[in-house]
């Protein structure tokens, strides 16, 4: 399976009629075309201006045939052409191809608010990183009431990137459990033993979201 993660960065004041038209219309021509919908989300935290989505598809062959049906089908572009009368919706769009790592569940949403996490490995370390989330630290998510979503690595290009998706049930249940994960003596013990050549991740970037109310 291929997920593909697109995140728009709307114009000033637009973001309000993107989701408007996702909610009334393109999740409707994606369900048409057989595209698969993983999530819509909005930035929980800020006054971001950005929508963030996942798509699942069989195969880059499948997502290229389907993602062009549905940019030729006649009804998305006479909607498109109708709601951006006063100009276009989205000012950028970055994309990303990504698979499930062997350790990710497949992905599923219970809690109320998620966390997008994105670790960029130190050189030559990424084999190490995968190993200890899939050993160690996914189970120790799971003791602490962290519900794993999903974990991906790119499908395309020679990014060493880990995306992965928590779940929590609020921002107050997040400090929570995050801090509980932080302090348990097991976490500093895996990550001791892991580390001893060397830190395994040079860089986290990661995003509170909540899903859209047309999200699955």
């Amino acid at each position: 399976m291929l997920y593909e993660l697109r995140v728009y960065d709307a114009r000033a004041g637009k973001l309000p009629a993107l989701n408007d038209r996702f909610a009334n219309h393109t999740t409707g021509f994606f369900k048409d075309h057989g595209i698969g919908i993983v999530g819509f989300w909005t930035d929980e935290i800020g006054r971001s201006n950005q929508l963030t989505y996942m798509l699942s598809f069989d195969s880059m062959a499948d997502r290229e045939q389907k993602w062009a049906a549905f940019a030729a089908d006649k009804r998305w572009q006479e909607v498109r052409a109708e709601t951006e009368k006063s100009g276009a919706f989205v000012a950028g769009i970055q994309n990303s191809f990504m698979r499930l790592t062997p350790y990710s569940p497949e992905p599923h949403m219970t809690t109320a608010i998620q966390e997008l996490r994105i670790y960029s490995p130190m050189t030559g370390k990424f084999p190490a990183l995968h190993d200890r989330f899939a050993n160690h630290t996914m189970k120790l998510f799971e003791k602490h009431g962290i519900e794993n979503v999903g974990y991906w690595t790119a499908d395309v290009g020679t990014s060493n990137k880990l995306t992965y998706l928590l779940g929590y049930d609020g921002l107050g249940d997040r400090e929570k459990k995050w801090g509980a994960f932080s302090d348990d003596p097991e976490w500093h013990k895996a990550r001791s033993a892991s580390e001893v050549d060397g830190p395994l991740n040079r860089r986290s970037l990661n995003t509170i979201l909540r899903r859209t109310s047309y999200s699955p």
